[in-house]
């Protein structure tokens, strides 16, 4: 009865476990993140993990990798190995002899040697590879989740730089309309030729910044191209704006409090170093045993050069097959066992003390996260204020002139200023997007990391 309370229990506890996880995860692939907005980043995130440059590489050092685990493994199996010679003519001049002889000689080997006993160096050695393995895989896995920020933020750079492109055109049109009617009236000598300097350099001034604009954008849709291993975005392709959407505070705070509530939290960094922690640790092993002896099996067969003993002036091949044990031992090597065993305990030290930092900082970095959260929604808050206001102006304009209060020049000039209100809406929208992602992202629970093989969310 009592033992079926207890696995009662413990389903009931992985149950709410495994519920918790789901629904944090659920949780953070609602919360307003880029790709949610614009399902061209979402497939470009996707794509990235494969084509982009950077995790094709990354890609090729888990080869890498594996292969190093399988060769480290190789130790503790049992290695064959043999030779074989044949000289077909040999001289050999003998003291016991009155004159040189001739003959010819084979000679071959065939063994297997086991590894039986090496002080537990061995399966270290193996368990090293694994945890190297796994620290490339961790690696790998740091570098999507930095790749992905840096994705995202050039994507929202991307529709940025067009919206800036687009605000160069309407003030080079501006300029263009204003030189034009300054050069109308030096031509009907309203003005003098002097006067025409301002707007002339107003417009040059106006279409070098055009040019700028245009190559700014230009050049940022090709970055994300070679950034994410996809084709660079059609100009269709790149969206308008960045529309508003509703800050989540508390969702984030309750992701933050789950993530703190972890004695250790989760991130690939801090997992990276544990690995390497015990890499030391089994270094130090391995360097213990280097002046112990070590026993072998070895089985074999082989075939000597030649015998003497029965007959002074035959050669006899000897042929033997052979089993049994072998012991290497490795008296003293100059100090050097003692020298790994130093160094060792030293990288131990370092990696602990490396590890306590990183955890601190991990720690302080995420708490400081979220209170940049809390600015940026505010600083997005006034934009959004402001843009509404420019937006009720901008209507009223418009108005005016259809009423024929105001000419088609002023209307632009108050569409400028409309379009300086967007682009500081468009940035403060992306800043809280970027400062989102990278919350968690830092907590590991950015929906995007989902596209790693073998993620465990």
């Amino acid at each position: 009865m009592i033992r079926s309370l207890r696995l009662l229990s413990l389903g009931i506890t992985l149950g709410a476990l495994l519920t918790s996880g789901h629904a944090q995860t659920r949780e953070a692939a609602s919360l307003p993140l880029p790709e949610n907005f614009f399902p061209d980043l979402k497939a470009m995130l996707e794509t990235a993990v494969k084509q982009s440059p950077r995790m094709i590489s990354r890609n090729a050092e888990n080869a890498i990798a594996e292969q190093s685990r399988i060769a480290a493994r190789a130790g503790q199996l049992p290695y064959v190995g043999g030779y074989y010679s044949h000289y077909p003519w040999e001289r050999d001049d003998r003291a016991d002899l009155p004159a040189p002889t001739t003959t010819k000689k084979s000679a071959y080997g065939v063994s297997l040697n086991q590894p039986l006993y090496h002080w537990g160096a061995l399966e270290s050695n193996t368990r090293i590879g694994v945890l190297s393995k796994k620290v490339t895989e961790g690696q790998t896995a740091e570098a999507y989740r930095l790749l992905v920020q840096e994705i995202r933020n050039l994507y929202l750079s991307v529709i940025i730089r067009k919206m800036a492109y687009a605000r160069s055109q309407l003030y080079l049109a501006i300029a263009q309309d204003q030189f034009a009617i300054a050069q109308t009236k030096v031509e009907k000598k309203v003005l003098g030729g002097a006067e025409l300097f301002t707007p002339q350099l107003t417009r040059d001034q106006a279409l070098l910044a055009t040019d700028r604009a245009a190559e700014d954008y230009e050049n940022a849709k090709l970055t994300l191209s070679k950034l994410s291993g996809t084709p660079a975005l059609a100009d269709a392709q790149v969206p308008s704006e960045i529309p508003a959407f509703t800050p989540a505070p508390d969702t984030l705070a309750a992701l933050f409090a789950s993530y703190r509530s972890h004695k250790e939290p989760k991130s690939y960094y801090l997992e990276s170093l544990r690995d390497q922690l015990e890499i030391e640790k089994l270094n130090y092993q391995i360097a213990k045993t280097r002046l112990k002896p070590k026993l072998n099996m070895i089985i074999g067969v082989s075939q000597d050069e030649q015998s003497y003993s029965a007959y002074v002036t035959q050669r006899i091949k000897t042929q033997s097959t052979y089993a049994g044990v072998s012991l290497n031992w490795s008296i003293f090597d100059g100090y050097s066992a003692r020298s790994a065993v130093a160094t060792s305990l030293l990288r131990r030290q370092q990696m602990e003390q490396a590890y306590e930092d990183a955890l601190r900082n991990l720690s302080d970095s995420t708490r400081s996260a979220l209170k940049q959260l809390d600015f940026s929604a505010r600083s997005m808050d006034f934009a959004n204020r402001l843009l509404g206001a420019s937006q009720g102006g901008i209507n009223a304009r418009e108005e005016d002139l259809r009423r024929g209060l105001i000419s088609e020049a002023e209307l632009n000039g108050s569409r400028l200023s409309h379009l300086d209100s967007q682009i500081g809406a468009y940035n403060a929208r992306s800043d809280y997007l970027s400062k989102t992602g990278d919350f968690l992202s830092q907590m590991l629970e950015d929906p995007a990391l989902a596209n790693l093989p073998g993620h465990n969310p």
